[in-house]
């Protein structure tokens, strides 16, 4: 074999070794070009994100969770009304930004076809405007929580046989929309949902559960207030929390004064906030009727109950505040956002379902 042809054997082994790389590593996603986001670019409210990240409204869509079948990630599209299945495993936690929806799936699925998860638990990326919708894992985890900020996602994570274990070893993680190699913030058990200035904001109940803060990016931290604070929401100049230290009332830290006002004082055990209201689970058994979805607004003023027992999952999108009874996934009851209640079901989720059956 003469030098000329050793020489061609020898390149040809090197680009089918790389093109083999190149490949693979795109179909890991590890490739996939995804623009970057806007600075102050935030997936989800804090709110929707504490109450399982179930709904998620962006540019005119309405992304969400389907119990009708089996939690798989639909979309409402605003403008006409129609409502269209994305993916074939289950969603949470469900952020957007541009063309991409990002969630925590927990069942994988051997399903080939529109958008099946391949990989199981962990994070994934969907670009909605992809004829495949084909999901690309960029973080395999469990996790019981997760919010984008900016181009980073930060989120939760220990293994599968713990989530249901006090005990376990959890991390706050962060990792880039487009994959990469994860990066452990702390060891620790924050609630994840609240960014503020592209910095995460949060307490944990299992230590002091005081209101602190991280940047994703350089993994520097400060305490913000030394307040128990659960579930904390920035809006603005103003937190809103549950006081840990007085029956989980509802209040707001104003951080241009350092004043605390509260807002509601029933025991409250799930809210979420939109515009100047509150609605909020009570567990307030002073009352005759003991339990109830209440409202109220951020000055305290117009509270009112929305529907009597035990409900969770409260989501917020602009036109409607979504919930379900305690103990059942259906059905999903809404009623306006504003304006007088009007409790009605989300019919359209159901459906959708029965239409692409």
């Amino acid at each position: 074999m003469n030098k000329t042809v050793k020489t061609i054997i020898g390149i040809g082994v090197i680009v089918f070794i790389v093109g083999g790389l190149t490949l693979l590593r795109i179909l890991g996603g590890r490739e996939k070009k995804v623009p970057l986001n806007e600075t102050g670019t935030v997936g989800n409210t804090a709110g929707n994100l504490y109450n399982g990240g179930l709904f998620c409204e962006k540019n005119g869509r309405v992304y969400f969770s389907n119990p009708y079948d089996s939690g798989r990630l639909y979309c409402l599209d605003k403008s006409s009304g129609e409502v269209v299945k994305l993916a074939n495993g289950n969603a949470a936690f469900i952020n957007a930004a541009g063309n991409y929806v990002y969630f925590y799936s927990d069942a994988a699925s051997d399903q080939a076809g529109l958008g099946y998860v391949r990989r199981g638990r962990g994070i994934y990326r969907l670009d909605v405007n992809s004829k495949k919708k084909d999901n690309i894992m960029i973080a395999e985890s469990t996790s019981d929580g997760m919010v984008l900020a900016d181009n980073n996602i930060i989120y939760t994570s220990f293994g599968a046989t713990d989530k249901n274990d006090g005990n376990a070893l959890v991390t706050l993680n962060t990792v880039s929309i487009a994959g990469g190699e994860p990066s452990v913030l702390f060891e620790g058990h924050p609630n994840v949902g609240c960014v503020k200035g592209s910095c995460l904001y949060f307490s944990e109940m299992q230590k002091e559960g005081t209101l602190k803060m991280i940047d994703p990016i350089s993994g520097d931290g400060a305490d913000v207030s030394s307040e128990r604070m659960f579930l904390p929401i920035a809006e603005g100049n103003k937190i809103y929390y549950l006081d840990s230290n007085d029956d989980y009332h509802i209040k707001v830290y104003d951080t241009s004064d350092d004043s605390i006002r509260e807002i509601s004082s029933r025991r409250c055990d799930t809210y979420n906030v939109y515009d100047d209201w509150i609605y909020f689970q009570t567990v307030d058994t002073s009352d005759a009727e003991g339990y109830a979805l209440m409202r109220i607004r951020t000055d305290g003023s117009d509270e009112e109950v929305v529907r009597f027992g035990v409900h969770r999952n409260i989501s917020i999108t602009d036109d409607y505040v979504y919930f379900r009874e305690f103990n059942n996934d259906v059905p999903i009851f809404r009623t306006p956002t504003s304006g007088n209640i009007n409790i009605t079901t989300f019919e359209d989720a159901e459906n959708a379902v029965m239409t692409t059956k």
